[in-house]
């Protein structure tokens, strides 16, 4: 017995039954396939559709990340000339 296939297409609109509140038993017995199949079609649809938002939030925290980055070098400079210049202050060579 051969595999039915289903488009991406097809398969969003057996999900969209699920989301509209009709039965997962009657819906893969409508369409010929299991119950978990029906619930794994729903995953993936779901992050399909999330990855805008998702890509969005992660380019955010990348700035955030560079920004900061690029603050703590400032700092860590700033604190080793200054520490650079108070070693100099003690010894008296200035």
């Amino acid at each position: 017995m051969s595999k039915l296939r289903f488009t991406q297409a097809q398969r969003a609109a057996i999900v969209s039954e699920l989301d509209a509140g009709e039965m997962a038993a009657d819906v893969s017995r409508r369409y010929g396939v299991s119950i978990s199949t029906l619930y794994r079609w729903r995953v993936k649809c779901t992050n399909a559709r999330q990855p805008a938002a998702d890509s969005r939030r992660l380019r955010s925290l990348e700035d955030e990340n560079q920004r900061l980055k690029r603050q703590f070098a400032e700092l860590t400079l700033d604190y080793a000339t200054l520490r650079a210049a108070l070693i100099r202050d003690v010894r008296g060579d200035c």
